[in-house]
């Protein structure tokens, strides 16, 4: 994993949580007595990066608090539009960074180190301009589906509300974690619009601005889907604790 050195990490953590029944930052509810998102970062420092930005917002004081005397960096998106929106936040860090982006949703403790040295080796070993992390649930309501061609070439990403009726039979999905060549997601980043059901600036959209321009993009299926499992709700806090506390004996 010799392109590591070269990669910036962006992790989005600037989500409250509407359904976590709590002001504190999504991020910062416990599992097993942790800040979930200290699970991530504590993973990412094993992969020798160049640095670890996390895009803060509702709480952003408490979040910074969390690693004040750290050299873990910080942006700001002062309107939750959308994960592009929040990555085009921090784009004084990648702006001119010849590398790569790795783009990490900030509520994932259970992400291993060796599918992130994967998602690594594969971005390089086929010059993708993007190579993205996908995993196969048992159900994959509510997430981003990934459509592969009859090559088994990733075709597009699309968003669960904006999904057909076929392609909502598709269980691979999007993990939300990215790995960008940056140049290519800086140029991308500006044509990115939010003509969808959401009305936000989508991340996968820049995907389809790359596919489109006719670069490169891979995917990467994770070995256990509940590696990539996030946090939305109380409920889903506590079922990840359980699996969480599973996989730890």
């Amino acid at each position: 994993m010799k392109n590591s050195q070269h990669i910036i990490t962006i992790v989005l953590s600037a989500g409250k949580g509407k359904r976590m029944k709590s002001e504190l930052p999504k991020v910062l509810h416990p599992i097993a007595g942790r800040p979930l998102i200290t699970y991530l970062t504590d993973t990412l420092k094993l992969l020798d990066l160049q640095r670890i930005v996390l895009v803060v917002g509702h709480g952003r004081e408490l979040v910074q608090r969390l690693y004040e005397g750290t050299d873990i960096a910080f942006a700001v998106q002062r309107e939750l539009k959308g994960t592009a929106d929040a990555v085009k936040s921090a784009r004084e860090y990648f702006h001119k960074l010849d590398g790569g982006v790795l783009v990490i949703t900030g509520d994932v403790p259970l992400l291993r180190r060796e599918s992130l040295a994967r998602l690594i080796d594969e971005h390089y070993r086929s010059d993708n301009a993007a190579t993205v992390l996908t995993s196969l649930p048992p159900d994959a309501t509510g997430y981003g589906r990934i459509v592969r061609d009859n090559d088994g070439k990733v075709k597009k990403i699309v968003e669960q509300a904006d999904c057909t009726n076929e392609e909502q039979k598709i269980r691979e999905i999007n993990t939300g974690i990215f790995l960008f060549d940056a140049p290519s997601l800086d140029a991308a980043l500006d044509k990115v619009d939010r003509n969808n059901v959401q009305g936000e600036y989508y991340l996968t959209d820049v995907v389809q601005i790359l596919l489109r321009e006719g670069k490169t993009t891979g995917a990467v299926v994770l070995d256990d889907y509940r590696e990539a499992l996030g946090v939305n709700s109380v409920e889903q806090l506590q079922e990840l604790e359980a699996i969480f506390v599973e996989l730890k004996r």
